[in-house]
Order: structure tokens, then sequence, then C-alpha cells
């Protein structure tokens, strides 16, 4: 599974064969401290730059952003207003971010269109809204269950189902950005934009449970795995760094104030107590892959 091959299971080690502890992303509030600087009550949030890091040696296994902790108090852009939206957003636009700036970056890579499968998903229209003022068309690929709500959300050019993807127009350089990772999705779509396909960008496997493997079926480039941390790099080792992370955040806010707009939400938020809770949704999460519509957030009380 994906989560195996990124190492997302060794985070946080049961020490019990065939069990993992699911990592997430959240707000906390430090209870104890043996660290200078870290003082109990101070509340972070993980993973960013800056405040601090976890350096045990499982913690190894992902790159060192997945190992970082921000101390709210020296955010600039916290607001506390915006907490749940962001504790369900941020691990997620950041991908959604990066992507769309590795793809600027390289042109496009020649395509003057963009097909997104998984389009409901919170990566997929936050990469969308982050397409918003590029000139390039972006269609949706999404079931017909999820076809209203992607339809609502007013991010894509247009909406358009997996049963029909044998109907889509050609004779447009075509760029694939894959949130679904189904391998035969993945081939429907190559065979029908055939040499207009120019790259084939693969971000999440919202279908599918495994990386994929050299397919011979499959015509045209084959897909790249994009992982944000390189794109990080990438402005790391050219000294821009500081600078993609002011847009970044600023963007990020105005995202989440977008998102949760009263006035016209594209999720809302529910929120849900307590560990059993916890468990409902995650089991919720795996029998039937949720309402997009919906966001879940889990409040633990001491």
């Amino acid at each position: 599974m994906t989560s195996d091959a990124i190492g997302y299971w060794k985070v946080f080690p049961t020490g019990r064969d065939g069990y993992g502890l699911m990592p997430v992303w959240g707000f906390a509030d430090v209870v104890a401290s043996r660290a200078e600087g870290i003082d109990v009550g101070a509340r972070v949030f993980g993973y960013s730059r800056g405040g601090f890091a976890d350096a045990s040696p499982w913690r190894k296994a992902v790159p060192d952003i997945y190992n970082r902790y921000v101390l709210c108090a020296a955010d600039r852009h916290y607001d506390p207003a915006l907490e749940n939206a962001e504790a369900i957003f941020r691990p997620l636009f950041v991908t959604s971010y990066t992507a769309v700036d590795f793809l600027r970056d390289n042109d496009f890579f020649g395509a003057r269109r963009i097909v997104v499968a998984s389009a409901s998903s919170k990566t997929a229209y936050g990469a969308a809204w982050a397409l918003g003022n590029d000139d390039i068309e972006v269609i949706a690929l999404t079931s017909a269950r999820n076809r209203d709500f992607v339809e609502g959300l007013g991010a894509y050019d247009s909406v358009d189902l997996y049963d029909r993807i044998e109907t889509l127009p050609t004779g447009v350089p075509t760029l694939y950005l894959d949130l679904a990772g189904d391998p035969d999705l993945r081939r429907r779509v190559h065979a029908r934009f055939g040499d207009d396909l120019t790259y084939d960008c693969l971000v999440g496997s919202t279908l599918g449970d495994a990386f994929p493997t050299d397919d011979p079926e499959l015509v045209g480039p084959r897909p790249q795995f994009f992982f944000a941390a390189t794109t990080l790099d990438r402005h790391r080792e050219r000294g821009t760094l500081h600078a993609f992370y002011d847009r970044f955040l600023a963007d990020q806010k105005t995202f989440f104030q977008h998102v949760t707009d009263p006035a016209h939400p594209w999720i809302t938020l529910v929120e849900h107590q307590g560990l059993e809770a916890a468990a409902r949704v995650v089991r919720a999460l795996a029998d039937h892959g949720g309402d997009p519509a919906e966001g879940a957030i889990v409040r633990l009380t001491r």
C-alpha cells in the first residue's frame, strides 16, 4: 500500500507485527516538556517548518517535513477561527499547492488542458483552486455519486464521469493529474488521449492501494509520482524557499476562508468527541469512502 511505501506506518511504531498507529495532523497543547523554549501550555500544529522537530530514530523513515511542529504563537498566519479547516486541509493543500507549483515550473509539460481524477478529493480541488489564475483548462473526473458535489464547487471548467472517459474531447495537449491511482482508470485515460497526453502526474491514490508498476498495456508517458517534499527541496536549493512559504501560507489562509465561507461553504466541518468517535469516523471512511461534502474533526479531552 502507499502508506507502506512512503513510511507512514513507521511514524508511530506499535512494536506489534501487523498493527499500526494511523498518523494524523492537527493541533495539540504541550502538557509536559523537557525542551528549552517549548513551554507547557503552548499550542502547536504538526507539521510545519519552525517550532521544533521530533528526532526519534524511527521518524527518519519519512521526510523531515513530517517531523516538524510549529508553535502557533510564532505563526503570523495562525487564526484560531480557522483551526478546524487547517487541521483538515493544511497537509493536503500543501500537496495541492506544491504540485501546481511543480507543473507551472515545467510549463505544464506543454499541456493546455489538465484532466483531474478523483476530483471530489480535497487535494484535487485544492489544486484546481490554485490553478484558478492559470491559462489552462481543468476538467474534473468523478463518480456519478459525487458529481453534484464537484459541480457545486465551481472549481473546474467542466465535470465528467469515469464511465464517459471515452467521450472526452481530444486534439489538445493534455496532462493527467491523477489523485485516483487506479490502474484501469489510468489505462483508459492514456488510451483516450494517446499522443495528446504530455505527462502523467501521480499525486494520490483514493481508488488504488499500491504504487504503479511498469504496465505493458499503458499507452503514452509513464506515471511520475509527485511528492511535495521534492518541490520544497527544489526551492531550498534555489534559495527561494522563504519566498515560497510566504506565498503559500498567505494563499493557504485565503483557501481556508474560501472553503469555509458561510455564504457558500465547500464542505461542512463536523466535530466528533473522543477516541471512540474517531474509530467510527475511520471505520466509515474505510467502508464507504465518506461524504466529500463533510469534513470530520475529532477533539480529544484529557
